[in-house]
């Protein structure tokens, strides 16, 4: 159960609590007895839950509101950020002057593809996809999907460490 859930069934029984509560001092005003000292402190209890059941509504709907339009903003950004990290590696693996097939093999690994699915995945052999990663390494100047990896993303890395350096962050 996310948290919008659980604030929404929050809200349905501060509701149902509020409606009671509001029931509750009509009929107390509206019967015909003498209200007496302690009748009446019950009533002003009563009055002052209402009253803060129904703030409480009102601020808890608005968190929610508030905290729904966070939570599309950050996937925004999100987004964003995966299509400009995209956009980067793509750039990177084109700087490289792959072959087409190369180039295939290129982005299977840096998604983590292993050679054999990638093979079965481009209906060639294994050592046919061997080859080509090797071919693919050898002109990023890495010896590993890992070091393929970093090559891809060094500009991301070390844009990020000099903002962190920029505020103090990285020492």
């Amino acid at each position: 159960m996310n948290k919008e859930s659980i604030a929404r069934i929050t809200m349905l029984i501060l509701a149902g609590c509020c409606t009671f509560f509001a029931l509750d001092v009509v009929i107390d005003v509206m019967s015909p007895a003498e209200l007496g000292a302690l009748s009446r402190v019950h009533l002003v209890v009563e009055s002052v839950a209402t009253v803060s059941i129904l703030v409480s509504l009102l601020l808890l709907r608005d968190y929610i509101r508030v905290t729904r339009a966070h939570e599309t903003s950050l996937q925004a950004s999100l987004d964003a950020m995966k299509q400009g990290l995209n956009t980067m590696i793509l750039q990177k693996v084109d700087s490289l002057h792959l072959t087409p097939a190369e180039q295939e093999v290129a982005l299977l690994t840096l998604k983590g593809y292993s050679l054999a699915e990638t093979a079965s995945l481009r209906g060639t052999s294994e050592g046919t996809v061997k080859v080509q990663a090797h071919a693919v390494y050898r002109k990023a100047n890495v010896s590993s999907r890992a070091e393929l990896i970093l090559f891809c993303i060094e500009d991301a890395v070390e844009a990020s460490i000099a903002g962190e350096a920029a505020f103090g962050r990285v020492s």
